[in-house]
C-alpha cells in the first residue's frame, strides 16, 4: 500500500509547446510557384474568352495575342524552368510516382472515407528536430500531379499550335495530323478533333486548379499556405 501511495505521489511530468517559424519553402520554389498560379490564370480566363467568343481584354486578336504569350510563357516556365528547379535541389526522385504511390494513395482515400483510421494516414514531411529542417517528400497525388502537368502543357502547347496555325492558313498541319495518329491510332481513335483535345485539356487545368485551391485554403493546411508565401512555417513542438 505504501508503495502504491509513494508512486502514485510522484509529480506528474509537465508538458509544454513550444512554437517555431521555420522555414518551408526555398525562395525560387516560392517564385516559380506564384509566377505559374499568375500565368495559368490569364491563360486559362484568355482561352474562355476565345472558346465562348466574350472579349473582356479588347477584341479577338488582342485576347488571342495575349493567350498565345500565356501560353508560351507557361510552356517555358514549366517545360524548362520548373525541371531545372528540379534537377537543381536534386527532387527528380521525388517527382516520378512509383507503384508505392499509388498503394499510398489508395490507403488516403480508405482514411477519407473512414475505412482506416486516421493513424494509417502516410505522412510524407516532418520537422527534424536535431537538423532543424524540414524532411520533405513529395505526396504522391503531387507527384501524378506534377507529371500529368508536365504532359498536359505539352499537349496544350501542341494543340494550341495545331489551332493557330488552322486559323492563320485556314488548314492544320499534316504533319501535326500525323503524329497525333501515331499516338491515337493505337488506341481506336481514328478521327482527331483538335479543338475538342485543346478543350479537354483546358478542362483538365480547370478542375486541378480548383481542386488545389480549395485544398491550399482548408484550415488544416493554411500554414502550408503561408508558408509558399513567406518560405516560413509555424510549427508546435510538444515537449515533457
Amino acid at each position: 500500500m505504501a508503495e502504491t501511495k509513494s508512486e502514485t505521489s510522484k509529480p506528474k511530468a509537465i508538458e509544454t509547446e513550444q512554437i517555431l517559424s521555420v522555414e518551408r519553402y526555398k525562395r525560387s520554389q516560392r517564385i516559380h510557384h506564384w509566377i505559374h498560379v499568375v500565368l495559368m490564370i490569364f491563360f486559362l480566363f484568355t482561352g474562355l474568352e476565345l472558346f465562348l467568343g466574350m472579349y473582356f481584354l479588347g477584341d479577338y486578336s488582342d485576347t488571342r495575342l495575349f493567350h498565345v504569350i500565356f501560353g508560351v510563357f507557361i510552356g517555358f516556365w514549366d517545360l524548362i524552368v520548373f525541371p531545372a528547379i528540379v534537377i537543381r535541389f536534386k527532387k527528380y526522385g521525388e517527382l516520378i510516382p512509383t507503384p508505392r504511390d499509388f498503394l499510398d494513395m489508395f490507403i488516403i482515400f480508405l482514411c477519407y472515407i473512414r475505412i482506416l483510421p486516421d493513424s494509417k494516414y502516410p505522412h510524407y514531411d516532418y520537422y527534424n528536430v536535431d537538423k532543424k529542417k524540414y524532411i520533405m517528400k513529395y505526396h504522391p497525388a503531387q507527384k501524378v500531379l506534377s507529371l500529368s502537368n508536365l504532359i498536359a502543357i505539352f499537349g496544350m502547347g501542341v494543340t494550341g499550335v495545331v489551332l493557330s496555325e488552322q486559323s492563320n492558313a485556314g488548314h492544320v498541319p499534316s504533319i501535326i495530323v500525323d503524329i497525333f495518329n501515331l499516338i491515337l491510332l493505337p488506341l481506336g481513335w481514328f478521327a482527331i478533333d483538335i479543338r475538342l483535345v485543346h478543350f479537354l485539356i483546358f478542362l483538365y487545368f480547370l478542375t486541378t486548379t480548383m481542386v488545389h485551391f480549395y485544398f491550399a485554403i482548408i484550415p488544416q493546411n493554411r500554414e502550408r499556405l503561408r508558408g509558399m508565401i513567406t518560405g516560413k512555417e509555424k510549427i508546435h513542438l510538444k515537449k515533457s
